[in-house]
């Protein structure tokens, strides 16, 4: 009997007994996972953690990219996570702790999904600065996945910790506030925008501004945010596509609505509106304004 047939039908005796005559806890099988995979398969949770304290490593990788606890994971088995946590004092020095899965994650990126919060509050404290710097398949860091996650009580604890993980960028050099703006993750970008030596205007590879990048998802909360935080609203974008152009073209009449709204009450301020040059510029290009509007702005004798 092998540990594999063990995990498959055997008991907790059968388990420590193979392990006295030398058997390996953490062999793999023809398919390239272990024995921990096939009780999970079998719903013995009871095994499961006990093997862990006598020597099988849920860290430790299949033959192809992942292992057990991305298999816990995606699946949601509440009882085996339950396990896992209950364990994890003995698996946190594991040298295969920074196994990854298909698509690039460490444990610690798929510990933000909300989700798996009880995971989350298990292994944060084991973050260091070499983990903190891994980046999955599209080249977000922890960080940047607590940002697209949503998980904003998660990225202030990330930013008072490592604070270089503002400069994080992804593979297509989005940061953080792009990646809040494109999903409408206004708390998000209100946390982020806290940080006064934030660069609004900070292009991703396609010549993106979060700004841009907030109406090109409708967000108008988190357009309304970037606006008054002090993003210049006059701004093109991927194919240089005016921010106004790809609104009216989106049929996004709510967001095109905020964003006038907001044109109009900064140009009524006069000269000490410190974008009123490529305000007036912009507008004398793209003309985004019907003439009533632009009467209402004080910009008729402008454009």
């Amino acid at each position: 009997m092998s540990v594999i047939d063990v995990a498959k039908s055997g008991t907790i005796e059968d388990w420590d007994l193979l392990l006295k005559e030398g058997a390996d806890p953490n062999e793999l099988d023809s398919y390239g996972t272990n024995a921990l995979t096939w009780m999970l398969k079998v719903d013995n949770v009871d095994l499961f953690q006990h093997a862990i304290t006598k020597g099988a490593d849920p860290n430790s990788p299949y033959r192809t990219p992942g292992n057990v606890i991305f298999d816990v994971v995606s699946q949601n088995r509440t009882q085996f996570l339950n396990a896992l946590i209950t364990t994890s004092p003995i698996w946190k020095n594991s040298p295969n702790l920074l196994t990854r899965d298909r698509e690039g994650n460490t444990i610690f990126h798929i510990a933000v999904l909300e989700s798996m919060e009880t995971l989350w509050e298990s292994i944060h404290p084991w973050i260091t600065e070499e983990v903190i710097l891994l980046r999955n398949e599209v080249g977000r860091s922890i960080f940047l996945e607590a940002v697209v996650e949503n998980r904003f009580e998660i990225v202030l604890y990330l930013l008072k910790t490592f604070p270089q993980v503002k400069g994080h960028l992804d593979q297509e050099g989005k940061n953080a506030l792009h990646l809040a703006a494109e999903r409408n993750l206004d708390e998000v970008c209100a946390i982020l925008l806290e940080d006064d030596s934030l660069n609004l205007e900070t292009k991703d590879q396609l010549g993106n501004t979060a700004l841009f990048l907030s109406a090109s998802c409708d967000g108008v909360e988190s357009l309304k945010e970037l606006l008054y935080a002090g993003a210049n609203p006059f701004v093109w974008g991927e194919n240089e596509e005016s921010i106004t152009r790809l609104l009216d073209r989106e049929k996004f009449g709510h967001c095109l609505k905020t964003w006038k709204d907001f044109v109009i009450q900064k140009a009524i301020l006069g000269d000490t509106y410190p974008f009123r040059k490529e305000m007036i510029q912009y507008i004398q290009l793209e003309k985004p304004f019907k003439p009533e509007e632009l009467a209402k702005a004080k910009l008729v004798d402008f454009i």
